[in-house]
């Protein structure tokens, strides 16, 4: 019974392997049709028809004389050319046409660009596995295992960086909480200077620069689904930075009449400047981490207290500031900041300047709720959500060190978020 078994399990390969060869020239016939078709078309006649009194001019070139005249060409024979699809490596003879002044013709053919080695399934199969987070290598072994042959990173890079940024489509839902902060990495800069290496071979001179890469992040308080919105790669979190990622949100439909309520963000200068000029009526929300943060650093402790004691002054402080966030209300809110004010005023100045620094927009959750008070309370005070997937990209950035290219660091990120974009 086993060898019958194994029997059947040959037979069923084998029959798969006859199966792929025939698909294989099914494919390989298809592709010499179509391309005898296009030469056919931009000759203006088919096989062993005379070019006299043929007077129109065609799409293709002579690469001698530049002539475009279809009766100075004519067929050349043919040369194989290869093509790397996901039925493998096919190999194809490709029709040649020469001038009558002996310069090679360039036919604009209708599936194939010049020097194009990868087909377009290839190319939509990398795309996809971008978009579900593999990684340049993880891609490359896939081929290999499946084409028995080798795409270079560099070709795999180019492919990613076709689905690098969210499409540019409208939005179908905008979502009511935009949550933005930036992620920085250091990049490897070409100083446009050589020096010889051990070999005496000339290398680029790089130095280390510190780039950061904005996010914006979607989120649905009512049902607590979220997504990304988009991503940006700036030299600094400054103004035009945080444009260059908002301005294509809002040409996407991201805007306050489609239901933008609250931006969350950690208080950049660059930021609240882009926002202010973009959308002046949105309010904004302080997140209350980084402020609770700026307090706890705040905090002035008297000399010859050890650590634990300082531990424990700063948490008996701050105790009482965190339950602004838990308060019922705006209005109760208030009063507890009043409270401390006049506690604190004069043993922490400097507490009480920092609880007062941005006291309107490390409030603004309280405004939202009231218009929507089924809303979650915590999905309005922190960009909590947006720092955990921050977190997924620095599990990527810290194994590098740093990037040697923009290219690659955009590979990276897009591994990261493009599985999480929001349509």
């Amino acid at each position: 019974m086993p060898s019958k078994i194994k029997g059947d399990v040959k037979s069923v390969k084998q029959f798969l392997d006859e199966l792929k060869r025939e698909v294989v020239k099914g494919v390989i016939w298809h592709i010499e049709a179509q391309l005898e078709a296009d030469v056919e078309a931009w000759l203006h006649r088919g096989y062993h028809e005379r070019r006299q009194g043929i007077t129109r001019r065609s799409h293709a070139r002579c690469q001698r004389c530049g002539t475009q005249a279809a009766r100075a060409f004519s067929r050349n024979g043919h040369r194989q050319r290869q093509m790397v699809t996901t039925y493998g490596v096919l190999s194809f003879w490709l029709p040649r046409v020469v001038c009558e002044c002996g310069g090679s013709v360039t036919i604009p053919f209708s599936m194939l660009q010049p020097y194009q080695r990868l087909w377009d399934d290839v190319v939509a199969q990398g795309v996809r596995w971008a978009e579900v987070g593999l990684s340049l290598r993880q891609m490359q072994t896939a081929i290999g295992d499946q084409l028995a042959t080798q795409i270079g990173l560099r070709k795999l890079n180019q492919i990613t960086q076709a689905v690098e940024l969210p499409s540019a489509i409208e939005l179908t839902s905008v979502p009511p909480i935009i949550l933005l902060d930036a992620i920085w990495v250091t990049l490897l800069a070409d100083t446009q200077t050589t020096q010889p290496d051990r070999l005496q071979r000339q290398r680029q001179v790089k130095a280390k620069q510190k780039v950061c890469v904005v996010v914006a992040l979607g989120l649905y308080p009512q049902s607590g689904r979220w997504g990304i919105l988009g991503w940006h790669v700036d030299h600094a979190e400054s103004q035009a930075a945080w444009e260059a990622l908002l301005l294509p949100l809002e040409q996407r439909g991201l805007y306050r009449q489609r239901g933008v309520e609250l931006f969350i963000h950690d208080g950049g200068k660059g930021l609240i400047a882009a926002l202010d000029l973009l959308y002046p009526t949105v309010p904004h929300q302080r997140c209350v981490f980084h402020k609770l943060r700026n307090l706890w650093h705040s905090i002035q402790t008297p000399a010859g207290l050890t650590p634990d004691q300082r531990r424990q002054l700063r948490l008996e402080i701050l105790q009482p500031a965190q339950a602004i966030f838990y308060a019922a209300s705006e209005k109760d809110a208030v009063g507890i900041q009043h409270a401390l004010i006049e506690q604190f005023q004069h043993t922490q100045p400097q507490f009480v300047a920092t609880l007062q620094r941005d006291w309107h927009d490390t409030i603004a959750f309280f405004r939202v709720l009231r218009r929507f008070p089924d809303w979650q309370r915590t999905a309005l005070r922190t960009t909590s959500l947006l720092e955990r997937v921050n977190r997924m990209l620095r599990r990527l950035f810290r194994p590098k060190g740093s990037f040697h290219s923009v290219t690659g660091l955009l590979s990276t990120v897009s591994r990261v978020l493009n599985p999480l974009r929001l349509f």
